[in-house]
């Protein structure tokens, strides 16, 4: 059997390459990279003996006369491939028009690459819980160009490709180590609590986050995909927290407690809890304090606070996500992971806490 996936050196993606190739030595697994900077990130992610055994499709999914000359390479076989489709712009702050060309047209170009290698393809559609095709109001457009993607891939493609979908939710680091290949999703929020003292969040303190593991969701996509190739039968997975999703409060103040201890170690003063405003107080606050910024940060750094404020308010105040389906075993508790996945991201950014000394320090001269 063959896999080919795409997004191999992303969070889901470098993890899942390595599960494949461990589980079965006969395995091939081709991953379409656009860049030789991302071919050397996955090579140095993979365990050392099972890098010799990487295939490699050079090609720009968005991009479609770069997908055209790596189709003009191959020629379909025989073989049963599935293709993996984990390419995508995550951001929270574009537009869906800004996304439209990696998550809707590579959608359309991985499929193209899948039926130009074999003529017994099988396509696995990788989304995310927090979206889907209809009876949804779509957040952002990361959530809205998703949906399109996969309303467009079944239009063009679902009568010659059998489609499977996959949909995970806010996926952070391991919950054994922490530890993670990219630092998206909710890493933001936690660089922005440990650099600087943000005067207060935005969301309904009660709303509830719906957060996986990483391992968690490569074991559960990595059974979806063995299931596919058994017996060549379209799947839906949805791999979500469930009774498992955490008050948007308690998440805050997990991670400023990892940060206390990191500061403690450091020798710096603790910060008192951020207060968390609804949304009505910060569209009073906008309103009344149109010059306003906080003492200590940057304009650069507090436009980065308002978009912040934007993205983690939404999805505080507005915690709809589809439940779980099709999942093996129900998600770990996030309360029990999250200390170390919080505590990864500081060990990996040691300059934090004596960034954080320095802004204490002008914030300090300013009120002096």
């Amino acid at each position: 059997m063959r896999i080919l996936l795409s997004g191999a050196s992303g969070t889901v993606g470098m993890p899942l390459a390595a599960a494949l190739l461990a589980h079965d030595a006969g395995l091939r697994l081709v991953c379409v990279l656009r860049s030789h900077k991302a071919r050397t990130a996955l090579e140095e992610g993979l365990p050392a003996a099972l890098r010799p055994r990487l295939e490699v499709v050079e090609a720009d999914l968005s991009d479609d006369a770069s997908v055209d000359a790596a189709l003009g390479a191959m020629a379909a076989d025989d073989m049963p491939t599935i293709g993996v489709h984990l390419a995508a712009d995550v951001s929270w702050d574009k537009s869906c028009e800004e996304m439209l060309q990696l998550n809707v047209r590579g959608t359309h170009n991985f499929a193209r690459l899948l039926l130009g290698c074999s003529k017994r393809p099988q396509m696995v559609y990788v989304s995310t819980a927090y979206t889907r095709t209809h009876d949804w109001e779509y957040r952002n457009g990361y959530e809205e160009s998703k949906a399109m993607a996969e309303r467009s891939l079944r239009e063009a493609f679902g009568a010659r490709l059998p489609i499977s979908t996959f949909s995970c939710s806010l996926v952070v680091g391991d919950s054994r180590t922490g530890e993670i290949a990219r630092f998206n999703g909710l890493y933001p929020l936690v660089k922005f609590l440990a650099a600087f003292h943000p005067p207060f969040l935005v969301g309904n303190k009660d709303g509830l986050l719906d957060i996986v593991p990483v391992d968690w969701v490569v074991a559960e996509l990595h059974a979806m995909v063995l299931r596919c190739a058994a017996d060549g039968e379209p799947r839906e997975c949805v791999a979500s927290a469930g009774e498992q999703r955490v008050r948007y409060e308690a998440v805050v103040r997990l991670i400023e407690e990892r940060i206390a201890l990191a500061r403690r170690r450091h020798g710096l003063p603790e910060f008192a809890p951020v207060p968390i405003l609804r949304d009505r107080q910060w569209g009073f606050l906008k309103r009344a304090l149109a010059a306003w910024q906080p003492p200590g940060i940057s304009r650069s750094d507090f436009r980065y606070f308002e978009r912040l404020l934007r993205v983690y308010g939404t999805y505080a105040s507005s915690d709809r996500v589809r439940a779980p389906l099709h999942v093996r075993e129900p998600a770990p508790d996030p309360l029990g992971f999250l200390p170390r996945v919080v505590d990864h991201w500081i060990a990996c950014h040691p300059r934090t806490m004596r960034a954080q000394s320095a802004a204490d320090a002008a914030a300090q001269e300013q009120v002096a």
